[in-house]
């Protein structure tokens, strides 16, 4: 279903670009609600659950994997770390790295931001069939995501 325009788009509207832009939207909006009672954005989620399932992962193969800068990813390293959610050692390996642990505060508002990304997750898959979910996830997969 086309959503009622309020404005000639004058073509606009039939982007791919655009409409990839007005999904992303919807998704980030419903995302942020999901997490607000957890004061977690979407970036800090994906930090915290690479920590998570990564313990003494580098801030470096973070930023790497979730394509993101130095400077971006040292924020919320940062943020992070002021809320006692995790906490930076230097790395046994290699001294002049820092590996990264959740502390038990993360790892519980890591468990609680699970939850709440499933119910979201469900927001989202529950408008598709398995075949349409299927072919999205492939379509998303090509364009590199």
């Amino acid at each position: 279903m086309k959503a009622k325009r309020h404005l000639d788009f004058g073509g606009l509207d039939e982007h791919l670009g655009f409409q990839l832009r007005l999904a992303y939207v919807a998704v980030s909006r419903h995302f942020a609600a999901a997490m607000d009672r957890l004061d977690l954005t979407q970036k800090q989620t994906g930090v915290l659950w690479l920590i998570g399932h990564n313990g003494g992962v580098s801030q470096t193969a973070v930023a790497n994997e979730l394509g993101m800068d130095r400077a971006s990813m040292m924020a919320i390293i940062d943020r992070l770390e002021e809320r006692a959610l995790l906490t930076r050692e230097r790395s046994e390996h290699d001294g002049r790295r820092q590996a990264l642990h959740l502390t038990p505060k993360g790892r519980r508002l890591l468990s609680q931001a699970r939850s709440a990304l499933t119910k979201h997750e469900q927001w989202l898959t529950e408008r598709y069939s398995p075949a349409e979910l299927a072919m999205l996830r492939e379509f998303i997969g090509q364009m590199g995501g």
